[in-house]
């Protein structure tokens, strides 16, 4: 046997015991059978106090808990799936349109775990972000719109579903060439949505909108290239017309599980950090706001350019 994988086997007999031990009695079985709705006050208890005390630590036993439940390593599951990374990076279109659609896998422990993860704040506040959209498209009917990271454009879909006649077109801007497909079958040919299949860094901003949307990129950026992609947007907006970011807070309480259960990492941020973000980019007088879902873990900057 291959010396790596001894040392591996060693390892994972020493601590798995360590971990087990370190779950409380109550919850042996909550991981095994998984979560009824009056469990999660405990189990996202255990996530938060774990990860505050001792991030690193927790992350490492939690990989060997992993192994041991299909919720935490199947595609089937949201935690698994998400934790697995089929195309490359956390938090992609299949995912979201998971959370989207409620979904929940099949077999009672996987069931039991989709329920927590769809019931969370976190998850809430990605089907908010949905209709916070379409709300802005429904309230102001811009005429040109641009959607960066447009992921499963569920969200377009359910617009024009419900608005069949409205006089708006929306450019897709996406880098990942399988959420388009996806998008495109959804939408099943509307004319008025078009694809670019385009990466946001490389991206040369042509044409202007009345608004331009981002809910699920820059929350992946770091500050530096969180202002130069704003920056480049800014330039896409007609004078009076409004660009609006998504960015996950940072009082967002379901962090622990994202990272430990979904290795789902974000750049968490507060009202103030966003603004200063616009300032940096050039947006000061753009009237910068920040708003947020109802469950106020999503937040959106809203920027409107000067006429």
């Amino acid at each position: 046997m291959h010396p790596g994988i001894v040392l591996w086997l060693i390892i994972k007999a020493i601590l798995y015991p360590m971990l087990t031990s370190t779950l409380p009695d109550a919850l042996h079985g909550l991981f095994v059978a998984g979560p009824d709705a009056g469990d999660y006050p405990r189990i996202n208890d255990y996530f938060n106090r774990a990860y505050h005390r001792d991030p690193e630590a927790f992350m490492l036993q939690f990989e060997l808990l992993r192994e041991q439940h299909a919720a935490f390593h199947s595609q089937d599951s949201i935690a698994g799936y998400c934790s697995l990374k089929p195309y490359g990076y956390a938090g992609d279109f299949q995912l979201i349109d998971r959370l989207y659609t409620h979904y929940t896998g099949e077999g009672e422990h996987i069931t039991r775990w989709d329920a927590f993860a769809q019931a969370q704040p976190a998850a809430v506040a990605v089907r908010n972000r949905k209709t916070y959209f379409k709300d802005l498209l429904t309230n102001g009917m811009p005429g040109r719109v641009l959607n960066v990271a447009s992921g499963p454009a569920r969200d377009v879909f359910e617009f024009y579903k419900t608005w069949p006649q409205a006089p708006i077109t929306v450019d897709c801007l996406e880098y990942d060439a399988h959420a388009i497909t996806y998008a495109q079958s959804l939408l099943e040919g509307n004319k008025r949505v078009q694809f670019r299949q385009q990466n946001i860094l490389t991206w040369k901003a042509e044409g202007s909108y009345q608004l331009v949307w981002s809910s699920g990129l820059f929350d992946y950026f770091t500050d530096a290239v969180f202002v130069r992609v704003l920056r480049k947007l800014l330039s896409c907006v007609e004078p009076g017309a409004e660009l609006v970011i998504g960015n996950f807070s940072d009082t967002n309480p379901n962090r622990a599980f994202m990272e430990v259960g979904m290795q789902w990492y974000l750049h968490h941020r507060s009202p103030a950090q966003l603004t200063d973000l616009a300032r940096q980019a050039g947006a000061a007088n753009w009237a910068p706001e920040v708003r947020s879902e109802p469950a106020g873990v999503n937040l959106f900057l809203h920027l409107t350019k000067p006429v």
